[in-house]
């Protein structure tokens, strides 16, 4: 066997082992969630976080057969073989370079039946500004829009990263809220749009502020 063959073969195995660990370390957090039982009674979804929470929500939601968008970079294979195994469907594409192809492919997997969940202020931020993506999603399929907010007692918040992604740190207590959905009409008018989309921001600030009030009243 050569070095190339092992250098390879461990790049597609890694990120399954990865998302095995980070199973296995979620397990060491007690973790509340709240709310769940209105998203799994939707026949169809969509679910926004803030980029910063994946690492805290990723191994929670795959045995619902969620779809996630997966960026079309390499880095992006990687993590699509990480959250396969943790039981995603996956969809290729962005909400930045091939924004269109992206957004219609979650949209296509709305209408075959399937919920999705997307980082809204992504991928490369700014951080806490919502992109457009996710309301038109919502409008085109009429789905109801769940935002969810997470706070966490103890984390270790990777400073370098734009999105400051954070891992939760062992025996820690974390709330994960799934807030009451939005609801969006059709319409072509831009600023009702925009108004949507403050709306989207203003109610994921809402859920992680009840979320972290939750935490603070875990007794």
């Amino acid at each position: 066997m050569t070095p190339d063959f092992y250098k390879c073969w461990f790049r597609d195995h890694w990120p399954v082992w990865a998302a095995s660990v980070l199973r296995f370390w979620s397990r060491l957090v007690r973790v509340r969630i709240v709310g769940l039982e209105a998203l799994i009674r939707a026949p169809e979804a969509a679910a926004a976080h803030w980029h910063g929470d994946e690492l805290a929500l990723i191994t929670h939601f795959g045995r619902l057969g969620i779809t996630l968008l997966v960026s079309q970079s390499k880095d992006g294979e990687l993590m699509a073989k990480a959250a396969r195994s943790l039981g995603y469907r996956i969809t290729r594409g962005s909400t930045t370079r091939g924004a269109v192809g992206g957004l219609l492919a979650l949209i296509k997997s709305v209408r075959s039946g399937h919920s999705v969940v997307l980082a809204v202020d992504g991928p490369q931020g700014p951080r806490g500004v919502c992109k457009a993506g996710i309301v038109q999603l919502a409008q085109k399929t009429g789905v109801p829009l769940f935002p969810a907010g997470v706070a966490t007692s103890h984390k270790y918040v990777f400073k370098k990263s734009w999105n400051q992604v954070y891992l939760t740190l062992p025996f820690s207590r974390q709330v994960i809220l799934i807030d009451k959905p939005l609801l969006f009409l059709k319409t072509s008018d831009p600023g009702k749009r925009e108004q949507y989309r403050l709306s989207v921001e203003k109610a994921l600030d809402d859920a992680r502020c009840k979320a972290e009030r939750m935490l603070k009243d875990w007794k």
